[in-house]
């Protein structure tokens, strides 16, 4: 049977209580990382476009290959903290828990946004800084979606993950448009850019001061802290009483899950954790030149994705499902790129000096906007969502890092190659990316299972491991009886990884 077929859940009705305004808090919250990541994303493209940028570090008058490797240093330099910065943050959260790991996440990215508005004409400061921020926003892009994950009610869990990708997709709009809006109404000086720089500390400070307001990961606290630890958060965040049956059933799972995990596992160490776990370049190639013409249109297409982002993440993941919006994003994708190419090979558009767009150059900066909307309904945010549910507790943040690792990596060489590609290849480039946007749809239906209203507790169900025994299924009518069932059956230990 199809795996997206499969309703496996919680064996009680959720009340309507769980689904109260703390969820959602805590989401929007910690998705303050993910600003901090899209913003980022955003800015730093056209800030150092700036004239005032290039004034400053002395890029006015900088050869071709000067600039080409500055601009290259200042963006990678922030990819390398990211893998580190991702690797570092799953044993760290492991050991001393989500929220201490979330502050140190945007006390890194503050020092670093600090030290970079504040590199005046210091190149060497500039990349510092961006090595420093880049181990924020790595660290933000892994433990924000495994927090809320632990955190989630499971019918609305793909809504509140997404929402981490909602505020990545606000932070890249910001960082498209600031740039565009600084350029046009500013004088040319060192303030314009710094500001455009200084606005990172807002979702870092944003994010510092939102730890003291929301509670511990619950599955944390119920692997390091025990059952008495777990149930007062889950009864606060739940919004419900700590003998309600549903409470009761989801504190039953997870230290059923941690159980069941601890007695298959063969160590704490990492080997036996191993062991378990194993923007505006695009716009020039098709003819649109001008600064501000790119930046606006750039900023435009950043509109876009928030839109699509916010409809995707707050309605159609947790109605439609994980597997249907990945094969329908990964089609319109495909279309969108497969027309690209083709408008690429046959008008091949200059990339300087134009000074009007074809309706042909038109169509095509449409079918960008058309990609955008299928990849924000799609892979923009639910791989985030995936990667943090589909793995058992005792290895989740591992995993969770070392997906995310793999995102930078993958990132850092994307951002490295494509330039040289479009240059190179041209049209070729399109062609490639809507190949492997074709494949996915097969790939998804075959091998990727559907995780929509599924307890993180039942995922191994659903991949073929042992169920958890549920204390209640009224979908069968059946309830089992408390005394068999050992619930209230005195404290169990604390279970550590």
């Amino acid at each position: 049977m199809r795996s997206s077929r499969l309703n496996i859940e919680l064996g009680v009705e959720a009340p309507r209580a769980v689904y109260n305004w703390r969820v959602y808090a805590l989401a929007l919250v910690s998705s303050m990382g993910a600003v901090m990541f899209g913003y980022d994303l955003g800015f730093i493209g056209t800030a150092i476009e700036l004239e005032s940028f290039k004034e400053d570090f002395g890029l006015l008058r900088a050869s071709p290959s000067r600039k080409s490797a500055f601009s290259s240093n200042v963006v990678s330099l922030l990819q390398a903290g990211c893998i580190v910065g991702s690797l570092a943050a799953g044993p760290f959260s492991d050991k001393f828990g989500r929220l201490l790991s979330l502050f140190l996440t945007a006390l890194f990215y503050n020092v670093g946004s600090a030290i970079q508005t504040a590199a005046h004409g210091s190149e060497a400061l500039m990349l510092v800084g961006r090595g420093i921020g880049g181990i924020g926003v790595g660290a933000a892009s892994m433990l924000v979606p495994l927090y809320v994950a632990e955190a989630s009610p499971p019918n609305i869990r793909g809504r509140l993950v997404g929402i981490y990708e909602v505020g990545v997709s606000m932070g890249t709009m910001i960082g498209f448009w600031i740039n565009y809006g600084l350029d046009r109404n500013l004088p040319s000086n060192s303030a314009q850019w710094m500001i455009s720089f200084a606005v990172q500390l807002v979702p870092g400070g944003l994010l510092m001061i939102g730890i003291f307001l929301i509670p511990e990961s619950p599955r944390w606290l119920a692997r390091k802290k025990g059952r008495e630890a777990c149930v007062e958060v889950l009864q606060r965040v739940r919004n419900i009483a700590a003998d309600h049956p549903y409470l009761v059933e989801e504190v039953h799972s997870i230290f059923q899950q941690l159980e069941h995990e601890e007695a298959l596992t063969e160590g704490n160490g990492v080997k036996s954790i191993l062991k378990e776990m194993f923007g505006p370049a695009i716009f020039r190639s098709i003819g649109l030149t001008g600064g501000n013409t790119a930046l606006f249109a750039t900023g435009v297409y950043g509109l876009v994705r928030f839109v699509a982002i916010l409809v995707s993440m707050l309605i159609v993941v947790d109605r439609f499902g994980r597997t249907r919006t990945l094969m329908a994003g990964s089609a319109i994708m495909g279309y969108a790129m497969w027309f690209i190419g083709a408008y690429a090979k046959v008008a091949n558009p200059p990339t300087k000096g134009a000074t009007s767009i074809t309706p042909g150059g038109y169509a095509a900066v449409v079918h960008i906007y058309i990609y955008a909307v299928g990849w924000c309904f799609s892979w923009a945010g639910i791989p985030w969502i995936y990667a943090a549910e589909i793995f058992p507790t005792r290895i989740r943040s591992a995993c969770v890092s070392f997906c995310v690792a793999i995102h930078w990596i993958m990132n850092f060489v994307i951002a490295r190659s494509v330039p040289y590609m479009i240059t190179n290849i041209t049209f070729g480039t399109y062609f490639l990316f809507a190949a492997f946007m074709t494949v996915a749809i097969p790939w998804v239906y075959f091998f990727v299972p559907e995780t929509r209203n599924i307890s993180l507790e039942d995922m191994d169900e659903l991949f073929g491991g042992q169920p958890v025994d549920h204390l209640y299924n009224e979908s069968k009518g059946e309830t089992m009886d408390r005394e068999t069932s050992g619930v209230d059956h005195v404290e169990r230990p604390c279970v550590s990884p």
